[in-house]
């Protein structure tokens, strides 16, 4: 039933929806540095898989690898709420 529906919009505001919002932005940022997943996941001490699977937004739950890889390419992550 789910492949019914349309495709969520990409965000332009920078939100991440969801686990596969941000792997697209590591995706996009590690080919932007001319880097492989290997190199990557070498020079942040990870597995090339968790590179690969944090990329489609699978990643598991290790928060500390996710800040890590972001960081050491660039990417600043915010966390704010919402309301008042």
């Amino acid at each position: 039933m789910d492949s019914f529906l349309p495709p969520k919009p990409r965000n332009t505001d920078g939100r991440l929806r969801d686990a596969s919002d941000l792997g697209q932005l590591v995706r996009a940022r590690r080919r932007e540095l001319g880097l492989t997943q290997v190199q990557l996941a070498k020079s942040c001490g990870c597995s090339p898989r968790f590179i690969g699977e944090l990329e489609r937004g699978v990643a598991g739950g290790n928060i500390k690898q996710v800040i890590r890889v972001c960081a050491d390419i660039g990417i600043d992550l915010y966390a704010k709420t919402r309301g008042c």
